[in-house]
């Protein structure tokens, strides 16, 4: 945090602490409140990093806040999809897969860093984006369709985060893919 006031600075962490807000309360709110409420947790998420880089306000509380609200957003829009929608059986199991190879990794990183170990890979990013677009998809594509795309994606990006954590000697929270490691 080298630009701006003190208390500027933590402005994209302000932000990203929005979206930890707006995820509780997404699968309780209204379809009337849902939407434009989902689609502000989207901005802040792209908002918080592009502001933080952009004026050179990083830091390891704004990079784990991120990890943090992008837990609490995928948990809650899974949490709105389960009281919404009736899954197919597949999806609950893969659902449980990814679920248990992320905790698998946490658990992994925090013994080996002893810090909460949530990367910020390119699989894990499109995967996050396609679950901000599962709503919309929703209305074009079947749950079926949709739900295999999203599940196996999201199994290929728990995968190589695991991968990471178990390879590489340095955590770098921002390690694009397993073939960049530092």
């Amino acid at each position: 945090m080298q630009k701006g006031g003190k208390i500027i600075s933590y402005f994209p962490n302000i932000i990203t602490f929005l979206r930890i807000i707006i995820s509780f309360l997404l699968p309780f709110v209204t379809i009337r409140y849902f939407f434009p409420l989902y689609f502000l947790a989207g901005i802040t998420d792209v908002l918080d990093g592009w502001l933080a880089r952009k004026l050179n306000w990083t830091s390891q509380l704004g990079t784990f806040l991120d990890s943090v609200a992008d837990l609490f957003f995928f948990s809650a829009v899974v949490l709105r999809i389960i009281l919404t929608i009736n899954l197919p059986t597949f999806i609950w199991w893969g659902v449980g897969l990814v679920a248990s190879i992320r905790g698998l990794s946490y658990f992994i990183g925090y013994l080996r860093f002893r810090q909460f170990a949530s990367l910020h890979t390119y699989l894990n990013k499109i995967t996050g984006l396609l679950l901000f677009l599962t709503p919309l998809a929703l209305l074009l594509l079947s749950i079926k369709l949709w739900g295999t795309l999203l599940i196996f994606l999201a199994l290929l990006s728990a995968l190589e985060e695991l991968l990471i954590i178990l390879t590489t000697t340095a955590l770098d929270k921002n390690c694009p893919t397993f073939f960049k490691q530092k």
